[in-house]
């Protein structure tokens, strides 16, 4: 498990609902063929599992999308199950973990489920955080940011997401504040168990988008930039498979066919980062 249902339910003490349960493909090994095929017939499996209860499931892809969903609905709820196919594996052993006391009390039940490391959660948290922007991805930051701050650890980790992320590097690492009101209002306020504030969210945005960059050790700003050269130094981030995952050698294949394709584009792609960097 991963993502907020993985932080809020299983790392942090419940202190917000999650919209979705976030899975992930934990053998970076197997090609997305027989990965596709094996997340299918598990997804058959649970579907199966599910109706027997009287449930209604549907099983879908994203169209060009990275992700194959089961959506479950009763008449007062509905849950969605996600399954990134791209990044699949994992850059830290996963953990072990039991439900947080409160979710415990609340659903008055106890499972214990495999979940990324928190570091990891984290430093994929602020990947979604930085890309999309949404209320509840820098709610999840902010309890980050009260629990303890940038780690070294989530800070590789971070890296190592932005690296396997679709979007140019730059675009995520110094993106521009995106406004929240609206979405905020309509898909936010009700979902933490204590009144959070938008002001306080907007503060949150500010400060990791100021932060984050400047918090960039100079390994991981040269392994970005030997990225976007389609020649990365491995050694300047302590995952020693870091190169064998999927959704890395996905990044390197769609570089070098915009090297082939488009030379200004790419080789632009690598000034415009290292041009931020040097405003740091």
């Amino acid at each position: 498990m991963k993502g907020g249902t993985a932080l809020n339910l299983f790392v942090q003490d419940l202190p917000r609902l999650s919209v979705d349960i976030d899975v992930v493909f934990i053998n970076h090994q197997v090609d997305r063929d027989n990965a596709l095929k094996e997340i299918a017939q598990e997804l058959q499996r649970i579907d199966a599992a599910i109706a027997v209860m009287g449930y209604e499931t549907r099983t879908r892809k994203v169209h060009g999308g990275d992700e194959v969903k089961l959506d479950i609905f009763s008449a007062e709820a509905e849950v969605k199950v996600e399954v990134n196919f791209v990044f699949r594996g994992t850059v830290l052993p996963i953990e072990t973990r039991s439900l947080s006391e409160k979710t415990q009390a609340l659903f008055s039940k106890n499972i214990q489920v495999p979940v990324l490391s928190p570091s990891e959660l984290y430093g994929s948290k602020l990947v979604a955080a930085m890309d999309r922007q949404h209320p509840r991805d820098f709610f999840d930051v902010l309890k980050m940011y009260e629990s303890h701050g940038l780690t070294q650890e989530i800070l590789d980790c971070f890296v190592a997401y932005l690296a396997g992320h679709n979007r140019p590097v730059h675009e995520v690492l110094f993106t521009n504040p995106q406004p929240m009101e609206a979405t905020f209002k309509n898909e936010f306020v009700g979902m933490t168990s204590e009144p959070i504030h938008l002001d306080d969210l907007l503060q949150t945005q500010k400060r990791l988008m100021t932060e984050l960059p400047r918090a960039l050790t100079q390994n991981h700003r040269n392994f970005l930039l030997s990225l976007l050269e389609s020649n990365p130094d491995w050694s300047l981030l302590p995952f020693k498979h870091l190169q064998e995952l999927p959704a890395i050698q996905w990044k390197l294949q769609n570089l070098s066919h915009l090297k082939s394709k488009n030379p200004a584009k790419f080789q632009l792609q690598r000034e415009a980062l290292d041009e931020r960097f040097k405003r740091q």
